[in-house]
């Protein structure tokens, strides 16, 4: 992707390639993580509690989005991020699932000496059947 969302005008939008979420990648964020809820690593335990399979951490989907927005290059110009904000799961991500990301560029305005900008941009995971799963506004 050429144009990252820094260059973007308010109401463009962009759409990330996609990631199919593995079970051992998650396993090793979990680790890492300490998050080492049984519905995150067993599909009996998540059955158990009423999930179809074993889930994804939100955690793993909200980083794995970040991570897809940074390799589509949308976020190559981005210095630092300030804020995230109304944050929401949507729906459960299941392992073997695929995701991919839609950003929308809300604003850009610069800050007082005008050498940089704030930028806002809103965006949404979706899997493969696209319901959206996690949205989100950064800043």
């Amino acid at each position: 992707m050429n144009k990252t969302i820094c260059k973007a005008r308010p109401g463009e939008k962009f759409r990330t390639g996609s990631k199919i979420i593995s079970g051992g990648v998650e396993e090793i964020f979990c680790e890492i993580t300490g998050n080492v809820l049984p519905i995150f690593l067993s599909d009996e335990a998540a059955k158990a509690k009423g999930w179809d399979k074993r889930l994804v951490p939100g955690a793993f989907t909200f980083s794995s989005s970040i991570g897809l927005m940074e390799q589509a290059g949308l976020l190559d110009d981005i210095i630092a991020f300030m804020s995230v904000d109304k944050l929401r799961y949507l729906a459960p991500v299941y392992i073997g699932d695929s995701i991919y990301v839609e950003v929308e560029l809300i604003e850009t305005r610069k800050i007082k000496d005008g050498s940089r900008g704030v930028t806002t941009y809103k965006w949404t995971t979706y899997n493969q059947n696209d319901k959206p799963v996690l949205e989100a506004v950064n800043t």
